[in-house]
């Protein structure tokens, strides 16, 4: 994948954010977009050798649309500055805990993974997987090979208050009050960069036993061996 390139067209887009500017480029957007499908079933390869569930898994499920939903947002500019996909077993639409990555108009590639806010239903079971077993999330959080990755959870969604049933000193209650259950980092994708296939790949195999505690948590209590 042309990294660069891809990072040039989407500055372009970010200058020129509008649908004219969008038709007159059309042609390098559907080239960029062929790039990055194939790159992403690279990606799925990779992530297959130790995550067998995303082994079939189409790259055209995994891609989100460049065109922004703008109908309830004050930001009317109709395209994204990024090319991005979601990596899990059912793509985009899956809801799971899933592999994710975007590059954007200023170069940066951004690879991240875990459950984006979700539903109550779920959210109280994550939850309630961290306060039943916080020895199993701390092993996983304190593993050197993640340690070595990530600075631990993204904290942008949190409650200021323990959630109803929560004491404030219960173990690990700083994970049991975010909303969201995220790991992410960055880097540059610049031409001297080289390929950044295995840092990306790196990133992902480092992240997997969080997705794969995360996936225990979501399972219904009936399917669940505990």
């Amino acid at each position: 994948m042309d990294f660069p390139r891809l990072s040039r067209y989407l500055a372009g887009l970010a200058a020129h954010n509008d649908k004219a500017w969008f038709e007159a480029n059309r042609a390098e957007f559907q080239a960029l977009r062929e790039e990055f499908a194939a790159y992403v079933g690279r990606v799925i390869a990779g992530i297959a050798e130790w995550d067998a569930s995303v082994r079939w898994v189409d790259p055209a499920d995994c891609i989100y649309r460049i065109h922004r939903d703008v109908r309830f947002s004050r930001d009317k500019t109709p395209y994204k500055t990024t090319f991005s996909a979601v990596i899990h077993e059912r793509g985009r639409r899956g809801g799971g805990p899933s592999y994710y990555f975007q590059v954007d108009h200023n170069g940066v590639l951004m690879a991240g993974g875990g459950v984006w806010m979700p539903e109550p239903e779920r959210l109280a079971l994550i939850r309630e997987h961290v306060a039943a077993h916080p020895e199993r999330l701390r092993a996983i959080l304190d593993a050197p090979g993640f340690r070595a990755a990530f600075d631990g959870l993204w904290d942008g969604h949190t409650l200021k208050r323990p959630p109803a049933g929560y004491s404030a000193d219960a173990p690990l209650i700083g994970i049991i009050k975010l909303k969201s259950f995220i790991v992410e980092r960055e880097r540059g994708v610049s031409a001297e960069a080289g390929d950044v296939t295995p840092w990306l790949l790196e990133t992902f195999r480092a992240m997997h036993p969080f997705l794969a505690w995360l996936g225990d948590a979501v399972t219904p209590r009936c399917d669940r061996l505990d």
